[in-house]
């Protein structure tokens, strides 16, 4: 299919997490910025709310909460949409609630006693609980293959890990069908699929789900109406469409730039690809065939 690219903003710092507020509008996190950023139509940048740390994953709940996935101040410094910014904190991992009221909340640092390391990316489930994955990030800076876990946070706010030893756990999402959370491997270049047993439950041995190589990293990603899955290739200019039930490639969307991070769907009849691009600070809009899967939210 032919896919006309857009950009639609310029002059974020390493930007990510892009997500759909209940007015419409496309929020998106700079993670050297330290803050959440609205994007209008026309593409003005104005600021919704200052995190501090390195915000990166992000989704709205069903009341209109942004909950944040805070690495804690961690970015590469080498790419030119992080040259005005400060040098990385390194500060403590957390996971954070931005109010409708924009007041910032920090929700979880630790689970069982045990420090969060540097939460990247965030999906809902149909039980009004949340996966969020929480790599090492040395795994991915200094090239080793420390594995961070998928953790899970239930409706009543407990807490626990539901799988470790992930090579760098990046993008996560749950099928449409419920049964199923895909995670995104960024070490290996695989996507992995895990049964949901119950919430916060997985299978213990994941299936490849698909795989895009290891010159681009799988980022985030997310599903089309049809199930298929558009995954960011980060350290390359692509889009990756594989088949959301085994993996199988279908297509490769080249952007005008390195970096893509994160995408997620919205515009009218959610049938606009919004896409963050780190490296040089962009946002792209592409026009799809199909309308996106509509994103489980929590109570």
């Amino acid at each position: 299919m032919m896919n006309q690219v857009d950009r639609l903003a310029t002059g974020l710092m390493f930007p990510e997490g892009p997500a759909i507020g209940s007015d419409g509008a496309l929020y998106v996190t700079e993670i050297a910025g330290q803050r959440i950023s609205k994007i209008a139509e026309d593409g003005t940048v104005s600021t919704y709310a200052h995190t501090g740390g390195g915000p990166n994953g992000a989704a709205f709940d069903a009341r209109g909460d942004l909950l944040v996935c805070n690495n804690g101040g961690k970015w590469p410094s080498d790419v030119p949409s992080t040259s005005e910014a400060g040098e990385p904190e390194g500060g403590p991992g957390r996971m954070q609630r931005v109010t409708t009221e924009g007041e910032v909340i920090e929700e979880l640092l630790e689970i069982d006693e045990i420090a969060l390391n540097s939460p990247n990316d965030v999906c809902f489930d149909e039980h009004g609980g949340y996966y969020f994955t929480d790599p090492v990030w040395s795994g991915l800076v200094g090239g080793d293959r420390a594995g961070g876990p998928v953790c899970y946070v239930n409706s009543e706010g407990e807490a626990t890990r539901a799988v470790a030893d992930i090579a760098f756990p990046n993008g996560l999402g749950v099928r449409a069908d419920g049964n199923v959370l895909i995670v995104c491997e960024s070490l290996t270049g695989m996507l992995l699929s895990y049964r949901i047993e119950e919430p916060g439950i997985l299978s213990g041995t994941p299936k490849a789900n698909g795989m895009i190589g290891r010159r681009s990293v799988p980022d985030g990603f997310c599903f089309d109406a049809s199930g298929r899955i558009i995954v960011a290739g980060h350290g390359s200019s692509n889009l990756f469409v594989l088949d959301g039930q085994d993996g199988r490639p279908i297509e490769i969307i080249e952007l005008p730039d390195s970096g893509p991070t994160n995408c997620c769907f919205g515009g009218k009849d959610l049938r606009t690809l919004f896409v963050t691009s780190s490296d040089k600070g962009y946002v792209y809009a592409i026009e799809w065939p199909i309308e996106g899967m509509p994103l489980l939210q929590t109570q």
